[in-house]
């Protein structure tokens, strides 16, 4: 007799679901991460404790079944695909890197499989780590930071006798109440808000390349008053960039958000990015990209595996004329309700706005995704870590940044992927900088206006 349960996919699962199976590439959900602890490790040691922890962390016993309407998932002994070992120590750091882009493109298996690889690394110089490669559909970018601490507790627990780490919160209960979420009130309440967003005036296109992407679609389409593009493209190349912020201006931006009163640097890098796109697409004012919400409020979320990620609709209207602060205030405003109807389907979220928009699916009002997610990689005891996101060769969308943490020395990483055979390298490097530009002078200045915000982008 079959015991298993059988679950629905989660919304967040069902979006990455459904980009695989469109996909040419079939590794575009995996997430190759790595975290090296400047150290020399024992490998022995590390790999048992590598298998202890993916005992502890329950969404490594998803496997996903194929059915006739829609596929379904259950709950199995945590296990990976492999573990093996990587010694780079005669090697350089180019070839360790090389070794790394291969194995994040190759893809993982999904039906009844564990979907995870992991090696155990020794670098060129001596040190010790771990490099993984893990499908979207079991975790998230949090859940992988949470599963790497655990992982070096657990080393350092049977290495140097230290406190060995709290049990891990069950993924499957969270999971449970996700399902049950479109039978409560607070999804009708959501339904409701999404509905009278889409409602709206319709928004306009915005790119990081400026109008040509627009208008380029208006003359395909014979229509110069379409406000919507094409986005979706059936063979796309994978760009992937790191620029960081460094210390000083973190520093900077760090003290602003204390003396005004912001909960966190997000609104700044909201700022950054939507201030770009107004001033690249003819100073517009109205600006539309998508927020990704990790979806992790309380302690149980914190501290589970699975994917808990939805990305959001977020539109911003400023007149050019409106200040920094102001324009930072209106952020929060609107982040705010966001997350207070952030559980909703992003799959239902798009059908909502098919229904009362004119866009329809490969078409959109929004070109750029933003994730910010510094969860803090420091690992107590130890003096340095280097953690590092890559690109798995393929790419679903035009524009994705990503910020995370600066591996604890102040500063923040920002991971570009993109669509190279439409965005090129110096177009984001010129974003990368000019964002900065934007959240470190508005910082100094909060009573600058936006347009004036513009014209010195401009020079």
């Amino acid at each position: 007799m079959d015991e298993r349960i059988y679950y629905p996919l989660t919304p967040s699962q069902l979006s990455i679901f459904l980009s695989r199976k469109y996909a040419i590439h079939k590794s575009v959900v995996n997430v190759p991460t790595s975290i090296i602890l400047k150290e020399a490790l024992d490998p022995d040691v590390l790999e048992e404790s590598l298998k202890e922890a993916i005992g502890r962390w329950d969404s490594f016993g998803i496997r996903i079944m194929k059915d006739k309407e829609q596929a379904k998932q259950y709950f199995s002994v945590p296990s990976v695909e492999s573990i093996e070992r990587l010694d780079f120590q005669r090697k350089s750091r180019q070839d360790m890197e090389r070794t790394f882009l291969k194995l994040a493109s190759k893809k993982l298996e999904i039906y009844d499989a564990p979907m995870a690889r992991f090696y155990v690394v020794t670098t060129p110089e001596g040190y010790g780590g771990v490099f993984s490669v893990i499908s979207h559909l079991i975790m998230d970018s949090w859940a992988i930071s949470m599963f790497y601490k655990d992982l070096f507790q657990i080393y350092y627990a049977h290495k140097d006798g230290k406190p060995y780490p709290k049990a891990v919160k069950p993924y499957e209960d969270v999971l449970k109440k996700e399902i049950a979420y479109r039978q409560t009130e607070q999804y009708q309440k959501a339904l409701a808000y999404w509905k009278n967003e889409f409602s709206r005036e319709e928004p306009i296109f915005t790119h990081v390349n400026g109008r040509e992407i627009l208008e380029k679609f208006r003359k395909k389409k014979g229509d110069d008053s379409i406000r919507y593009a094409g986005t979706f493209y059936l063979r796309s190349t994978a760009g992937h960039d790191l620029y960081w912020v460094y210390k000083e201006d973190i520093d900077v931006m760090t003290e602003f958000i204390k003396e005004y009163g912001f909960p966190s640097l997000q609104v700044l890098f909201q700022m950054g990015l939507r201030t770009y796109l107004a001033y690249i697409n003819d100073y517009e004012s109205d600006v539309s990209f998508y927020n990704i919400v990790a979806r992790r409020g309380t302690l149980e979320e914190k501290l589970t595996g699975g994917t808990r990620v939805h990305f959001m609709h977020f539109r911003t209207i400023m007149d050019p004329d409106i200040t920094f602060l102001e324009g930072l205030h209106m952020l929060l405003d609107k982040q705010n309700e966001l997350y207070r109807h952030a559980d909703f389907s992003p799959m239902e979220m798009f059908e909502v706005e098919h229904a009362l928009t004119k866009v329809s699916p490969g078409v959109s009002y929004r070109s750029v995704a933003l994730t910010f997610q510094p969860v803090p990689m420091k690992i107590e005891g130890v003096p340095e870590i280097e953690s590092r996101w890559y690109s798995n060769g393929a790419v679903s969308q035009p524009l994705y940044l990503t910020v995370m943490d600066g591996d604890g020395t102040g500063g923040l990483k920002v991971y570009y992927e993109y669509m190279s055979n439409t965005i090129s390298k110096e177009k984001i490097a010129d974003l990368h900088r000019y964002m900065t530009y934007v959240m470190v002078e508005g910082a100094k200045n909060p009573n600058i206006r936006l347009r004036d915000l513009y014209e010195r982008i401009k020079e």
